[in-house]
């Protein structure tokens, strides 16, 4: 693999949600001219029949004719749970105690009648349908001529593609990783599509993680997306392959939400809460959406109560929005993105609940060692939110490495107030409190 990684292929396209959104525009590199072979095109075939039976689930809105989110009043036991299920003639999807969010499916499609009969019960509180999240098709053109920089032998580490992470650099993270390149003790959750379990830069960094939306399957990736995000957190150092990490030798948990990019809400707070019950000290999102969801504040609340620290990324509209979720939710540190100039991003969101800004144009990090669509494979390009909210999870993972026990508001504080002042003096809608760095935060800490 190291001998193919001198010239890439450009491939670029852009992902948006529906409803809701994984916060990820994409620029991608790749070794070689992908050749799509008749078993691409069953594989293809296959996820499309997918992703269209997982659509026809919801009327136009996004909400689910299939799926309802019971929010209870208090615990009930599992015989109590399946004697309401059975009461209203469904089927227990799952029920996430912690935060009394029972997730129920039809067995046919008569939800409007129904739901009004569940809102009277005495065990419930509220009564939603689950909302869809998905991603919309991807666009490709092509740039043949993008050349990946050779490494530098007077650095202290052999990484070959350090010289092409410039978000790094902006960070500072030479120097910082002097003061602490991270503690394996400290868990970055990563909330998104799965990850490459078998990837060289990432499979000795991981520690026990879930699949949510298939639970009798690993949380492996099916669409790249998570595999990026995690490479850009916690990528090993020092290991003579591909690039590394900001918290270089924190563990990634990896927490499968997302199939073929889609999902739900439930699904999403179900991830929250796992991550916060099973060790995480550092929960990465990136996704999102555009309406309010009780089943995700409400894990959000839980997660931080845990003192687990959380950031998400702030979209791709290039919009300001009131209700982003999870970025906007209260005490998440929500990020907005820059490019290699330390400008804003074209396609960032903004907006006056954005917490700092981090590099997302253009973003080098590993992909899956397997073909997932048109992505390259092992590493490669993308832009977006997506890829600017990683690069401050590792921050987190850093600064809990350099100081445990600190909470999520003290975290969040060290972040905000040691980030490179950008655009209007002090706190503005484009860049929050500034673009963050690593070596400023763990100074601060000295």
């Amino acid at each position: 693999m190291k001998n193919n990684l001198k010239k890439f292929l450009s491939i670029i396209g852009t992902f948006s949600l529906v409803t809701g959104v994984i916060s990820c525009s994409v620029q991608t590199n790749t070794t070689e001219l992908s050749i799509i072979s008749n078993t691409d095109n069953e594989l293809l075939a296959k996820k499309s029949q997918q992703i269209r039976t997982f659509n026809s689930q919801f009327d136009q809105s996004g909400l689910s004719k299939r799926t309802l989110n019971l929010k209870l009043k208090t615990h009930l036991t599992d015989d109590q749970i399946n004697i309401l299920a059975t009461k209203y003639q469904m089927k227990v999807k799952r029920y996430i105690k912690s935060i009394n969010l029972l997730t129920l499916e039809f067995t046919d499609l008569t939800q409007n009648s129904l739901n009004n009969k569940i809102n009277t019960d005495n065990n419930v509180l509220s009564v939603l349908p689950s909302i869809k999240v998905q991603i919309d098709p991807l666009k490709v053109n092509e740039n043949p001529n993008a050349v990946i920089e050779d490494i530098n032998p007077n650095r202290a580490f052999n990484d070959p593609l350090f010289g092409d992470q410039y978000g790094l650099k902006l960070m500072q993270l030479e120097e910082a990783w002097k003061i602490n390149s991270g503690n394996k003790a400290i868990k970055i959750a990563m909330v998104d599509t799965g990850v490459d379990l078998n990837h060289p830069d990432l499979k000795n960094k991981l520690v026990t993680g879930k699949n949510i939306a298939d639970p009798t399957q690993p949380p492996m990736d099916d669409s790249g997306h998570g595999t990026h995000t995690a490479g850009i957190a916690a990528a090993e150092l020092n290991n003579g392959e591909g690039g590394a990490g900001v918290c270089a030798n924190c563990s990634i948990m990896p927490v499968k939400v997302l199939v073929n990019g889609s999902g739900t809400d439930d699904t999403i707070a179900a991830g929250i809460v796992w991550a916060a019950d099973n060790g995480a000290n550092v929960i990465s999102m990136s996704l999102g959406i555009y309406r309010s969801s009780r089943p995700i504040e409400d894990a959000l609340k839980y997660a931080l109560d845990k003192n687990v620290t959380i950031v998400a990324s702030a979209g791709n509209k290039n919009a300001a929005f009131d209700v982003h979720l999870p970025s906007t939710y209260p005490g998440v540190i929500e990020v907005a993105s820059t490019d290699e100039n330390d400008q804003k991003s074209v396609f960032s969101n903004f907006g006056k609940t954005v917490s700092v800004s981090a590099p997302g144009t253009d973003i080098l990090s590993t992909l899956p060692t397997y073909k997932v669509g048109v992505k390259p494979l092992s590493y490669g390009k993308l832009s977006g939110t997506s890829m600017a909210a990683p690069h401050v999870a590792g921050l987190a993972g850093l600064i809990l490495s350099q100081k445990p026990g600190l909470k999520p508001a003290e975290v969040r504080k060290i972040i905000e107030s040691t980030a490179k002042d950008l655009g209007d003096i002090g706190l503005d809608q484009y860049f929050g409190n500034g673009r963050v760095d690593a070596l400023a935060a763990l100074q601060s800490l000295k």
